[in-house]
């Protein structure tokens, strides 16, 4: 029997993707074989990022409709906005299901923290005690964020209980921003004689930066000054000097999240709030003599830089690819045929799963003018452009959003899917689904697409937005100003094209029918020329009446054009009556119209016929000569 697995869904933030990565190893380890699916949804939001991509980023967490999850798991480190949390929060709660949230409490949710103080007190106690540092100054991230005010309240203990003095002049927010750490750092210390005796930074990030500048710009070592980090990710145990730093243990941290899950789904009460210990990790970077463990990490880094630096270049081309299939489609459907053509067909380096799905609003791009385009909008269905599972294509043609995945049976292996935006500024594009592994998310690969993708964007739509607005020239050069209808450079176009339609025998019947307006000088001089005008313009309109599924060409001043198929070219003789009856009943009334609604028009008609006529200028010259034997009678007659 088949068991529907659960779906999972988990909200976190793209740039912390190590420690995500590291929390999803110990779910992947623990969850029970086939029993939950994980729908992680990536935002990639920073503090550098201007207001409308900040918005747009954050949107990823309203493409699931959360009720139609089995449990929510909010990945709180690295959800640095407020207003993000805020709205994850409340679309939680509006779910009505359970909520582990993980490293932010919030009432009526599970939470499980990493024991941020623990290991910092341990990393601060370690600076003061063993390395004798007495002034410190800590590189924190935003001045919002709890990870980073918890780190820094132990090193206010910490100081506090050492008799340090350690006060606001000792901290710069740097907004997780390693630039900006640099340039105060610079800006705000005259000489190397001013430094801190150790650096206490927020994340290693920052703490690696830093060393780099203490090396590259001031040429110093971890004797001269100290610097310790905090995440213990892979960059800081393989950078010389290894980071001393903090490891938040958040593979033990997915490890609870599985069995909070079990627990609940086995209809149990679980532990409303639990706190896993961090731990301190020596490095060289505070004078430690650790080298032997960095070195023998160093050298399985390198090797394993070695194996993907034989993929790296197959995987660019891959990306490349995509982007050239996005940019060089001229319209949508060929953008779509571009892309499943890539993804379908041949080897790929981009896994087993993999799905772009387009926003409905790309059929619009360069119909209407880009400031009506909704923005920061979700529509409820999306175009399946090209998806496989398992490397099982996709049947559907469209997924509704709440299923997230189309075709999709939720039966067998555990399965994780990393999800994200497709997105123009604040225009949103789709999004897409990477299938992966617990340890894969760490690497580049899913943000590395994203970002192509989105770049391609940029271009695809640029593109087709120019070729808009040359067609929209293009049309105005081929339109007459007068009477709006097609004019001559638009009719010797026209009939080039036409001709080819002839000689396939795609159109084996049609006739020409040629006007020209009667007694134009007569209105003009009497009238005047408004009038003149108004009178074509009417004589135009009743051409156009008369035969209303043909082309209509003004060929000259007073002259018309019309190339009569399909029901057109059956009533022919029918319709040109009706245009002689409607003239004469307008003439007849004409204490009803104006002078220049009484319109006369001389009309001519040919039928192509292939025994005689070599080409459709053969048919025009003799509906030309009818035109003109119609005029001479309407002109000896007195006929107006």
């Amino acid at each position: 029997m088949l068991i529907v697995k659960k779906r999972i869904a988990v909200l976190a933030n793209g740039w912390n993707s190590e420690n995500l990565s590291n929390f999803m190893m110990g779910i992947e380890k623990y969850a029970k074989p086939e029993s939950m699916d994980f729908y992680v949804f990536l935002s990639f939001a920073s503090y550098g990022y201007n207001e409308s991509n900040r918005k747009a980023e954050a949107l990823v967490y309203e493409i699931p409709e959360l009720n139609t999850f089995d449990a929510i798991i909010i990945f709180g480190p690295g959800l640095n906005f407020q207003e993000v949390i805020d709205r994850i929060q409340k679309l939680a709660d509006e779910a009505g299901i359970p909520v582990i949230s993980i490293g932010l409490k919030h009432p009526g949710h599970y939470f499980i923290g990493a024991d941020n103080y623990f290991g910092m007190k341990q990393l601060v106690d370690h600076m003061i005690d063993k390395h004798e540092c007495r002034k410190l100054m800590y590189i924190a991230g935003s001045r919002e964020n709890d990870d980073s005010n918890i780190r820094l309240k132990a090193i206010r203990d910490s100081a506090e209980e050492h008799g340090i003095d350690f006060g606001e002049d000792d901290i710069f927010y740097s907004e997780w921003e390693a630039r900006k750490s640099m340039e105060y750092i610079m800006t705000h210390f005259k000489s190397p004689e001013d430094f801190p005796d150790v650096f206490l930074c927020a994340n290693d990030q920052l703490a690696i930066t830093t060393s780099q500048l203490m090396e590259m710009t001031y040429h110093l070592e971890p004797k001269d000054v100290k610097i310790c980090g905090f995440d213990h990710l892979d960059a800081s145990r393989i950078y010389y000097p290894s980071m001393s730093t903090v490891d938040q243990e958040y593979y033990s941290i997915g490890k609870t999240a599985i069995e909070t899950l079990d627990t609940i789904f086995e209809g149990k009460k679980a532990e409303a709030e639990v706190m896993v210990p961090c731990k301190f990790v020596v490095g060289e970077s505070c004078g430690c003599n650790c080298s032997r463990r960095a070195m023998k990490e160093r050298k399985a880094y390198i090797r394993k830089q070695q194996v993907d630096n034989r993929f790296a270049s197959f995987k660019e081309g891959r990306i490349f690819e995509l982007e050239r299939a996005i940019i060089q489609g001229q319209s949508y459907d060929t953008v779509k045929k571009n892309i499943r053509t890539l993804m379908n067909g041949g080897t790929s380096s981009e896994g087993n799963t993999f799905y772009i799905m387009f926003d409905p609003v790309l059929e619009k791009i360069g119909e209407k003018e880009e400031s009506l385009l909704p923005r920061l909008s979700l529509d409820q269905e999306y175009f399946v452009v090209c998806g496989k599972k398992n490397n099982v294509p996709s049947i559907s043609e469209k997924v509704n959003r709440s299923d997230i995945i189309p075709d999709d049976p939720r039966t067998g292996p555990n399965s994780i899917y990393l999800i994200g935006t497709l997105h123009l500024e604040d225009l949103i594009c789709g999004y897409f689904i990477m299938g992966s592994t617990a340890k894969n998310i760490r690497e580049s690969d899913f943000p590395n697409y994203k970002t192509r993708i989105d770049r391609a964007f940029f271009t695809y739509i640029k593109n087709l937005q120019l070729n808009t607005l040359n067609k929209k020239l293009a049309d105005l050069m081929e339109q007459d100003s007068l009477t709006h209808v097609k004019n001559r450079t638009a009719y010797d176009k026209y009939i080039k094209a036409f001709q080819k339609l002839v000689k396939t025998g795609e159109r084996k019947e049609y006739a020409v029918a040629y006007f020209d307006i009667n007694d134009l000088k007569v209105i003009n001089d009497k009238y005047g020329h408004e009038a003149g005008d108004a009178y074509i313009r009417n004589s135009c309109k009743l051409i156009c009446d008369t035969f209303k599924h043909s082309p209509v060409f003004r060929i000259g001043g007073d002259e018309f054009l019309s190339i009569l198929y399909n029901d057109d070219f059956k009533n022919r003789e029918e319709l040109l009556a009706s245009m002689k009856e409607e003239m004469e009943n307008r003439k007849t009334s004409s204490d009803k119209y104006s002078p220049a609604a009484i319109v006369s028009i001389a009309s001519g008609m040919a039928v192509f016929d292939p025994e005689t006529d070599p080409d459709i200028i053969s048919v025009v010259n003799k509906a030309d000569v009818h035109m003109y034997e119609e005029k001479a009678r309407m002109k000896k007659g007195n006929i107006r």
